[in-house]
């Protein structure tokens, strides 16, 4: 009778792990299971695996000096570039002394009723050149990804560019935007651009022969920076 009483208590243990098992193994427990991807930060000749899959093509660049092609202008800007090694439309929505805020505005004009399949957002520099509060620039900044995912846009966030020379704070008020932006970009599963990556050197030193003064980029700048974009895009 023991035997017996035994004989069903194991049978029981190994259904109930069976069960175990099977619910593990759905659950995605077994083979590591399905973990979020981070936010995938763009580097040369690599995008890791989280960039979505783009059925239309069409990408608005909007943003500041940077993005309009200052010094010079939308013809050497990075975003024509962009479209050539793409051959893809890339509309050029930079305007120069612009804060987040600005873009935010002109959000809807500018972005929206281009029904692109993608927008880079391209800011932060001018919001610490002008002193805006920090909460301020970030409230803006996920507004714009807000409206471009509610309207089926996939948006890129690039990260401010470092401004040598400037104040300290100025230059802190950049670093922390920078941090901030990636953490925003982890917690939102958004491909990242760091065009800093190939415009400086690895002390953060601005690449002489890239830039036309002490903190705009040449044509060659910007050339390096449409090429960079362009491998982490595709």
């Amino acid at each position: 009778m023991r035997t017996y009483r035994l004989q069903v208590r194991l049978l029981q243990a190994a259904v109930s792990l069976a069960l175990i098992v099977l619910i593990a193994g759905f659950s995605g427990v077994f083979n590591g299971g399905a973990k979020p991807n981070p936010a995938t930060v763009g580097t040369p000749g690599s995008t890791g695996d989280s960039t979505p899959v783009v059925s239309n093509p069409k990408i608005v660049a909007l943003g500041d000096s940077f993005t309009y092609g200052y010094p010079g202008g939308p013809e050497q800007a990075w975003p024509r570039r962009l479209e050539e090694l793409l051959q893809a439309p890339v509309v050029n929505k930079g305007q120069v002394k612009q804060t987040a805020q600005n873009l935010f505005e002109r959000f809807d004009q500018d972005v929206l009723t281009e029904k692109p399949g993608r927008v880079i957002i391209f800011v932060g520099t001018g919001d610490a050149l002008q002193g805006v509060k920090a909460e301020t620039y970030q409230n803006n900044v996920k507004g714009m990804v807000e409206k471009a995912k509610s309207n089926h846009i996939i948006p890129v966030l690039a990260l401010p560019l470092p401004y040598p020379g400037s104040k300290q704070e100025v230059q802190k008020s950049i670093t922390d935007m920078r941090e901030w932006m990636l953490n925003l970009a982890q917690t939102e599963q958004i491909l990242v651009l760091d065009f800093a990556s190939v415009l400086f050197d690895q002390e953060g030193k601005g690449i002489k022969e890239l830039f036309a003064d002490d903190n705009y980029p040449n044509n060659k700048g910007y050339e390096e920076m449409a090429a960079y974009a362009a491998r982490v895009l595709k």
